[in-house]
């Protein structure tokens, strides 16, 4: 009990050395670029695959929302983040296989297109006009396609026969093993004031998302690392 007494005097002090707060409200569109990770085992009749990342696009709008904390030597803002996303996972593998007179060549292309929900929190320290943050939270898928490419090229007695395969497939939350993708972030964000209380925000952003295994291959997963800019309005007192 003293303990807890304790803590809650020592947060009622606290809370009277801010010099000031205020609501805050952010609204950002990210614009970036993925990079497909894959972690799993990739599957082989030949020699060791060769694994490559993919680049894709990312995108969509967050809202986020919260509370800015102005102490005397420094200014921090705990923010709630809700919005849509779009996130690209995309890789490539390939191997040969040896055979007699000849040789066969195996690449393969895994794409996946994801729309989802977007939920985090993300605490800032705020350095006048420049802001640093660093969070996350889940990103819960809602629909998406997922695409793949193979392509297999025979040599043989100086004669080249090339096949490509197309498998595309909409995506449902029951082939999966999870309903959610946990997701990391690292901001940096610069505001441009036009009022007292509205300013233009720009940014750059570091993620990184972990992403979901089929039920039927769980030894296969591909994450993101994200890079990109962020623009949006910022509605918070001029710091």
């Amino acid at each position: 009990m003293k303990k807890i007494l304790i803590i809650i005097i020592f947060l009622l002090l606290s809370i009277k050395t801010f010099a000031k707060g205020s609501f805050e409200f952010l609204l950002n569109i990210p614009l970036g670029a993925s990079f497909g990770i894959f972690n799993g085992i990739e599957e082989s009749m030949g020699s060791e695959p060769k694994i490559k990342s993919e680049a894709g696009f990312d995108t969509g709008i967050t809202a986020q929302i919260g509370y800015i904390f102005v102490f005397d030597n420094f200014v921090f803002s705990l923010l709630g983040e809700l919005g849509y996303s779009y996130d690209s996972f995309k890789y490539s593998s390939s191997y040969n296989v040896s055979a007699l007179g000849g040789s066969e060549e195996f690449e393969s292309y895994d794409s996946m297109y994801l729309h989802s929900i977007q939920v985090g929190i993300i605490p800032k320290f705020n350095f006048g006009r420049f802001a640093v943050g660093l969070g996350g939270g889940i990103k819960i898928p809602i629909s998406g396609i997922y695409e793949s490419k193979n392509i297999k090229t025979i040599n043989i007695f100086g004669e080249t026969i090339k096949t490509e395969t197309y498998l595309k497939k909409e995506y449902k939350a029951s082939d999966y093993s999870s309903y959610i993708m946990p997701y990391f972030k690292l901001i940096f964000d610069y505001s441009i004031f036009f009022t007292e209380k509205l300013a233009f925000n720009l940014g750059a952003y570091f993620g990184y998302d972990i992403g979901i295994n089929y039920k039927t291959s769980n030894v296969k997963r591909i994450d993101s690392f994200d890079i990109g800019l962020q623009l949006g309005l910022r509605f918070v007192p001029k710091l």
